[in-house]
């Protein structure tokens, strides 16, 4: 019994911890834009705010699209580009990482239905240390430029399909 309860005890104790740990990030602002016409592509903007020791986003999935991927815009050639994200985004200790146009973002692509306006849809930030961690995201206006302060890049317009996305599978893109 009292192996049991040592046990159990421990499993507890590892619960603790990374939940403890877990609530020292927190998702702010979470937005996207309303889907328009057939696009089958999606990105999602948020400010992720670490109140603890530093951590990396590693991945992040979500049922809502063919493949959710960490992206994020260079300038190559004069060119702006987008590209997967690779070994993760830090999040400083005791400081933040803004996910917003022209930036880090999250990348829905292949969409299973259209993003309508006034939704709300759910992707899952996978942390190095903090686990798991759900994001509910806005689904605002298509023309929308997202909460105050959240980058003046205006993706409206953008067509992902033409965009260099380096070696992603453009066959299920919108053109």
């Amino acid at each position: 019994m009292k192996k049991l309860f040592a046990v159990f005890a421990t499993i507890a104790s590892l619960f603790v911890a990374t939940s403890a740990f877990a609530a020292d990030i927190e998702v702010k602002d979470a937005w996207t834009k309303a889907s328009i016409g057939q696009v089958r592509n999606g990105a999602a903007f948020f400010k992720v705010e670490n109140h603890g020791d530093a951590d990396r986003i590693v991945g992040v999935r979500s049922d809502l699209a063919d493949k959710t991927e960490l992206h994020t815009h260079i300038m190559k050639d004069n060119v702006m580009k987008m590209r997967e994200v690779e070994g993760g985004v830090e999040v400083p200790m005791h400081g933040n990482v803004m996910f917003k146009p022209g930036s880090f973002h999250v990348m829905l692509i292949g969409l299973k239905k259209p993003l309508e306006e006034g939704e709300m849809i759910n992707v899952t930030l996978e942390f190095e240390k903090a686990g798991d961690v759900p994001v509910m995201i806005h689904v605002l206006d298509p023309k929308s430029k997202g909460p105050a302060g959240m980058g003046d890049m205006d993706h409206g317009n953008m067509d992902h399909g033409k965009m260099d996305h380096g070696d992603m599978d453009h066959s299920k893109m919108a053109n």
